[in-house]
């Protein structure tokens, strides 16, 4: 994303996908697919076969290659639909956690939950307290290890101060601190390979005033004025909507340079991790951001257990909170569901249904700071806007840059030579390219992002109204969403406070 300027407010410019090929514009599955295709026919066609057997392998790689169905590739369809009937034909699209004995002997935090497939290998660690908050002396800072990836991970929770309500200038000002503090993650040779920013929010009720009004105010018989407020609060109650935002940086212990060793690479890498999550609490506060304390192992599993099913806030705000500030409402043991299924349109987890979303197209015209507000605040159910940001090394930036650079300057010649028109994309991805390289040069940093939506509810057919509704406030807000057909619990993955999700790129 790149920033311009026009006249004296700052607006800001979103970069296409980059979708120039190998050859022509072809992508990778379609030079193969057609290189495989010619390959089979001409095989055939030595054999002496008739013109069908000859002409069908052509005719499958051009389907293959070039045939799209629902706005998508079939041959990006392929690996889904592989995935998809796999996990049917051997019935992993369903999981149900084992119910254990209670036997009052081991604790919970002796025993690791049971996950679902798509959350395997998540193991929640308590590191204690650190110096640099003082609230963590309580419950300690929870790390989210995760084996598969290997990977350590841990959230503190912001807030922003009225940011609709502010100025344009300061508006602008925050946002270019929010830059700084994620360009901090940008350095050579840094440990931090991922940080995850995950808002969610969902209804909330006016339960809490509903209360105190009925313990502390006067007879609404005799009352006019407790009428009103009580008729102020039935209009208020379906807007009032709760709001948690989320920052998880991730640290690859395979970064961190260990000094007693590997066995204690793991050991260091804790260490790097909490000292990262002091340097971005500073910078965000620096920011105008209110940042609380680092979750605890508690804090994180009560997270986990609300996203995956929002039905169990009102449960878990009914239980006596005695123990809450020194343990949690949940126990690491029930952060995981008991009951999962993975279907093609929503994966359903305990009471709840999800569908997943990505980010496929961001605003394609000039924006300014306050251009998500019609999506982060429509009160239209249960839902979660993630973004995820990998840090790329100032090196590594320069040599993207080169590569892309000269990839469109090949792309064009090639398709200058073949005749082939030259559209305004190719045209914007080549200023896009320019306006990088000049931001580089400048001493700006780079980070690769990627979006996700998570829309949530009780059932299908209030799940389906509420998508309905966040895709069309989303196209206003100049996003395309597009569905995450047949993957919906990976999307999931994505929309919660771990560092599991995009698959990271191998560093070129």
């Amino acid at each position: 994303m790149t920033a311009s300027v026009a006249t004296e407010e700052r607006f800001y410019r979103f970069a296409p996908l980059d979708r120039t090929g190998w050859l022509l514009g072809l992508g990778a599955a379609q030079c193969i697919s057609l290189g495989a295709a010619i390959l089979v026919a001409g095989f055939f066609l030595q054999a002496g076969a008739a013109a069908p057997f000859v002409l069908a392998p052509i005719i499958l790689g051009a389907a293959f290659g070039f045939g799209s169905w629902e706005g998508r590739a079939v041959h990006q369809w392929a690996p889904v639909l592989v995935r998809h009937t796999a996990q049917r034909a051997l019935g992993r699209h369903r999981w149900l956690a084992p119910i254990p004995l209670l036997t009052g002997t081991t604790a919970d935090a002796d025993v690791e939950p049971a996950l679902p497939p798509f959350l395997a290998d998540i193991e929640l660690i308590d590191a204690g307290a650190v110096t640099w908050c003082p609230a963590t002396r309580d419950h300690g800072v929870a790390l989210v290890r995760d084996r598969h990836d290997r990977t350590v991970s841990a959230s503190v929770p912001v807030q922003g101060r009225e940011f609709s309500l502010i100025e344009r200038a300061d508006q602008e000002r925050i946002v270019q601190q929010w830059g700084d503090a994620l360009a901090g993650f940008c350095v050579e040779r840094g440990s931090v390979v991922r940080a995850r920013v995950t808002e969610w929010s969902a209804p909330a009720g006016v339960a809490d005033n509903e209360s105190f009004v009925a313990e502390h105010g006067a007879d609404p018989v005799r009352s006019p004025a407790r009428r009103a407020y009580d008729e102020l609060l039935a209009e208020a109650g379906p807007m009032a909507v709760r709001h948690e935002a989320l920052i998880t940086v991730t640290v690859d212990p395979r970064r961190v340079r260990s000094r007693k060793g590997a066995d204690d690479a793991e050991a260091t890498a804790s260490e790097v991790l909490l000292e990262e999550l002091r340097l971005l609490t500073v910078r965000l506060e620096a920011a105008g951001l209110a940042v609380g304390a680092p979750l605890s192992v508690g804090q994180t599993a009560e997270v986990l257990r609300t996203r995956l099913d929002p039905r169990a806030a009102g449960r878990l705000t009914a239980r006596s909170a005695s123990l809450a500030q020194l343990a949690g409402v949940v126990s690491p043991y029930s952060s995981g569901p008991l009951a999962t299924a993975a279907e093609w349109t929503e994966v359903r987890v305990d009471g709840s249904c999800h569908r997943a979303y990505w980010i496929a197209e961001w605003p394609r015209l000039d924006v300014g700071p306050n251009w998500l507000e019609p999506l982060l605040l429509h009160a239209g159910g249960v839902r979660t806007f993630a973004v995820h940001y990998e840090p790329v090394p100032p090196s590594r930036s320069q040599r993207r840059v080169d590569r892309d650079s000269t990839r469109l300057a090949a792309d064009e010649e090639q398709r200058s030579r073949a005749g082939f028109r030259i559209g305004a994309r190719h045209r914007r991805a080549q200023s896009a390219v320019l306006e990088r390289e000049a931001e580089l040069v400048a001493g700006y940093a780079e980070l690769e992002y990627a979006g996700f939506v998570v829309v949530s509810a009780s059932d299908s057919e209030t799940l389906a109204r509420s998508c309905a509704e966040y895709e069309q406030v989303a196209a206003q807000a100049g996003l395309e969403l597009r569905a995450l057909e047949g993957r919906h619990d990976l999307g999931l993955v994505c929309a919660l406070p771990i560092g599991r999700g995009i698959a990271r790129k191998r560093l070129a």
